[in-house]
């Protein structure tokens, strides 16, 4: 069982973390040091210790949990050599997003979830959640299509 109220939070917590993230951009782009203050340059130094990194990271994965689901479908290797969701016209390649019907712990069955990865390619395709998993005849589902 969750926390209470936590998925609420995090709902709530989305568009501050966008600002946040819109915030940095400006800081990156725009901010002049040679019109700010000592103690503007300062927090600026803090700020950007931060990493915007991790603030784009949680605003994309906030964005994607709460996205509706589009499709859900197998995935069939095509005649390119590439996977996509049988039945559709839906490709996956190099950083293609979707979520993989899973175990909840790689190395049991017992929970079922579906587990946000990427799909790669380095010799092969893989999803970057579970590297070893297969993707032939994998369970997926994209969000917001």
């Amino acid at each position: 069982m969750l926390k209470q109220g936590m998925i609420e939070r995090l709902r709530e917590a989305a568009p501050i973390i966008q600002e946040l993230v819109d915030d940095l951009a400006w800081i990156q782009n725009e901010f002049n040091p040679e019109k700010a203050t000592e103690e503007e340059r300062t927090y600026v130094k803090h700020l950007l210790g931060l990493g915007g990194n991790c603030f784009d990271e949680s605003d994309w994965r906030l964005k994607r949990m709460y996205a509706a689901v589009g499709k859900t479908g197998r995935l069939v290797r095509n005649a390119a050599g590439r996977f996509e969701m049988e039945g559709t016209d839906i490709e996956f390649t190099c950083g293609s997003s979707c979520e993989v019907y899973a175990p909840y712990f790689s190395d049991e069955e017992e929970w079922m979830t579906w587990l946000p990865t990427s799909i790669e390619h380095s010799g092969n395709y893989y999803f970057t959640a579970r590297p070893d998993m297969k993707l032939e005849g994998a369970l997926v589902r994209i969000k917001g299509r």
